[in-house]
């Protein structure tokens, strides 16, 4: 009986497959209020990154209600919206915000889960959190940008703080 339940349980449970994968690859925070850009991956099948749109970025409001709301046009334009530089691939494609376009991520499958990738602190890494510290006012300026992930050799935290572009 005993061996018959643990079965059962492991079946009813899922244990021996993959958990299931969130869309999330990373999230973009700001020092001016509590909401975030959250990059989400974009997937034709699953396991198959889309061609055209392979990461979508959406606000959560959660300075107001925690709803997702699009980027308006600026916003995507000069600010949080990316640009698909290299795709075409079912299993990964390279992307640059619009704020650092000098940045390469790299979105891929990786044991059936989408990743984002990028170098931190010299450091080939899953970007988790951009942390982004900015004057207030109508048209803040970016005083300096945290890039924080985990180091994809080691799994240890790496953060490297990045200032403006000049």
């Amino acid at each position: 009986m005993g061996l018959w339940l643990a079965g059962f349980i492991a079946a009813w449970t899922g244990a021996g497959e993959l958990p299931p994968c969130g869309a999330e690859l990373f999230r973009v925070t700001r020092n001016t209020n509590v909401n975030v850009v959250v990059y989400e991956a974009r997937l034709a099948s699953p396991g198959v990154l889309d061609e055209r749109e392979p990461v979508h970025p959406v606000w959560l409001m959660l300075a107001e209600d925690g709803r997702r709301e699009e980027l308006n046009l600026f916003e995507a334009a000069m600010a949080y919206g990316v640009e698909v530089r290299r795709g075409g691939h079912a299993d990964d494609a390279v992307v640059a915000l619009r704020a650092r376009p000098e940045l390469d991520i790299r979105v891929l499958m990786e044991r059936g889960c989408p990743v984002a990738r990028t170098r931190i602190a010299g450091r080939e890494a899953t970007l988790r959190l951009v942390s982004v510290e900015a004057s207030g006012g109508l048209l803040p300026q970016v005083m300096h940008v945290e890039m924080i992930g985990h180091d994809r050799a080691s799994g240890a935290e790496v953060r490297e703080l990045l200032l403006p572009s000049e």
